[in-house]
């Protein structure tokens, strides 16, 4: 199975994941792609060491800003 973690910033969560995965704690998942939704967060750092593709979908990237 193939997942996508959301993250906002240090990436505690998903280094946890990262690691019981490589570990075999967690089977039979890997991490497609790693989302934030701020720019210049560690979590995004680590995404890229562990070989992760990072994107960040902000916000502050629409006018909108999701108001409608």
């Amino acid at each position: 199975m193939k997942i996508t973690v959301l993250v906002s910033g240090g990436g505690t969560n998903l280094q946890a994941i990262i690691d019981a995965i490589a570990s075999g704690e967690i089977r039979d998942v890997s991490i497609a792609a790693v989302i934030s939704n701020n720019y210049g967060v560690y979590a995004l750092e680590r995404a890229e060491k562990a070989g992760i593709e990072g994107r960040v979908v902000s916000p502050k990237d629409y006018a909108s800003q999701g108001r409608v």
